[in-house]
């Protein structure tokens, strides 16, 4: 559930039969397709769509030489917001903030007949929606993963990430979400700071480098797969999907997260999201 949930599905479709993943997603009313008709083209029976009666946020996506991504809103109301001048500046970031949030699920967007779960995954989502979430599903949920949102991961300290994302079983960062963790240590000690912190699987994604996954105290670099690049995005959505539905298959984290490399990999050679729900199961 949440932003990039139609990348994280086609990762996790390639690992788990479709008919068993259940995916929540809010649409506003100029959505440029129909998600419902393309999520069952690939197989997904299980979706729990809100239409929001109000523009939905569209983002230009800029890829930056180093592999770094940023985002830009290209909707309207945030943008007339923006033509305020400089001191409009503050309130355009707080409006795309803002429309951010509303189109973020909340627990009480899951159907009742979901739960209890046997694996959630949580896409990123901006404010506190995350830690509101991880709340109302306490006790619901047997594993839980979280791909943070930079709004709040990237100056966060590890106390402070695993206070706010109590419950989460694997934290699954990029580079850019513990941007200050990183500048204050060698990659491989930030995932054994996380692990200490509370979270019992680490991956953190870093591109084209190794993904670094702590668990058990120990870090294993997993490699990532060759991949002729197409589109970079959902890169690391599909990785998470796959992530999550390898673990729930039983498989272990470290299973888990070569199958989620070889599918990233498999992903980045897709033109847009629709190919990507539409690939097969990588040969390993």
């Amino acid at each position: 559930m949440g932003g990039s949930s139609l990348y994280a599905a086609a990762g996790a479709r390639l690992w788990v039969e479709p008919a068993r993943i259940g995916l929540v997603v809010r649409v506003g009313t100029d959505y440029p397709f129909d998600a419902k008709a393309l999520l069952r083209r690939a197989g997904l029976q299980h979706i729990a769509l809100h239409p929001l009666p109000e523009e939905h946020l569209l983002e230009w996506l800029i890829y930056e030489p180093d592999g770094s991504r940023r985002s830009l809103p290209r909707n309207s109301s945030v943008l007339e917001v923006g033509a305020e001048g400089m001191k409009g500046v503050p309130a355009a970031t707080r409006a795309y903030h803002d429309k951010l949030l509303a189109i973020a699920p909340t627990a009480a967007d899951v159907p009742a007949n979901w739960l209890p779960a046997a694996a959630l995954h949580l896409c990123t989502q901006v404010g506190d929606r995350h830690e509101q979430t991880l709340r109302a599903l306490q006790g619901r949920i047997g594993w839980i993963s979280v791909d943070p949102s930079p709004y709040y991961s990237r100056q966060a300290s590890t106390e402070e990430l695993s206070h706010q994302l109590r419950g989460a079983t694997a934290f699954l960062p990029s580079v850019n979400e513990v941007r200050r963790l990183l500048d204050d240590a060698a990659p491989e000690e930030v995932v054994l700071a996380l692990q200490r912190a509370g979270f019992a699987e680490v991956a953190l994604k870093r591109g084209a480098e190794p993904v670094l996954l702590g668990y058990r105290g120990e870090v294993t670099a997993i490699p990532t797969a060759t991949a002729t690049v197409v589109d970079p995005t959902g890169a690391g959505d599909s990785f998470c999907g796959a992530y999550a539905a390898c673990r729930l298959q039983g498989l272990t984290p470290a299973e888990a997260a070569r199958r989620a490399a070889a599918t990233a990999a498999l992903v980045v050679g897709c033109s847009g999201v629709e190919e990507a729900l539409q690939l097969t199961t990588p040969a390993l």
